[in-house]
């Protein structure tokens, strides 16, 4: 039976108890769950609060229904619910901040798994990539050309969630180029003018080259006019 609302609607308390009941029952993905009719029994709510909670652990992929076994536990996509929610123009200054402060350490602390898998034939897609880029132009790339030479990256290192959250990334990054260009057209000006842009060319040959800390020390720079963004007074 659940009492002491305090706040919260109960709805949210019956989600709440549902997963406290998956967790002490040590139920697994796979194994079933009860029908909203013995959840209301159970919780003494009705099945319209039942259903709406169980609506609720659907969307974050913690619940599935199947046919002639009902309801049963799932296992999440990690960055499901993130994923859902996550719009950029409801984003302050501050989170998406440190969402590219998240990209930057992840750029660079993936460098170990990267050199440890990359093979040749990795090698020649990163290639095809490169010399996509460059026959456009490093001016003209759009986000979606930048996001595909990464997303390779994250493809070789072969982490999944990673990839997940570069997907995740995509419309911030779009929207933060959109939107802030006044703030990053001056830098990579600065950096073109001083030729210390580091391009996807140079980042591949560093991966040729199997130069890793080379490479870590390169991906930084890369992502310099990000790293300047990080340290912008709001």
């Amino acid at each position: 039976m659940i009492n002491n609302l305090s706040g919260t609607t109960l709805a949210d308390h019956v989600e709440e108890e549902i997963i406290q009941y998956i967790k002490s029952h040590d139920l697994h993905p796979g194994d079933t769950l009860p029908n909203e009719m013995e959840f209301s029994r159970m919780l003494g709510a009705s099945r319209n609060v039942i259903r709406e909670a169980m609506s609720r652990l659907r969307m974050l992929g913690l619940i599935q229904t199947r046919t002639k076994r009902g309801i049963i536990v799932t296992e999440p996509g990690l960055l499901t619910g993130f994923k859902k929610a996550l719009e950029p123009r409801l984003l302050s200054v501050n989170t998406i901040k440190q969402m590219m402060g998240m990209r930057i350490s992840l750029e660079i602390g993936i460098a170990e798994f990267l050199f440890e898998n990359v093979s040749e034939n990795h090698i020649l897609e990163l290639e095809m990539i490169v010399s996509r880029q460059q026959a456009i132009g490093i001016n003209n790339l759009s986000v979606e050309d930048e996001v595909l030479f990464h997303t390779k990256i994250y493809e070789i290192a072969g982490n999944e969630f990673i990839l997940q959250f570069n997907a995740i990334m995509h419309p911030v990054f779009e929207f933060s180029k959109h939107n802030y260009e006044s703030f990053f057209k001056p830098i990579n000006q600065k950096l073109q003018e001083n030729n210390e842009i580091i391009g996807h060319a140079d980042l591949l040959q560093f991966i040729i080259n199997r130069d890793k800390e080379g490479y870590q020390k390169a991906i930084r720079r890369h992502l310099q006019p990000y790293w300047e963004f990080l340290h912008k007074e709001d």
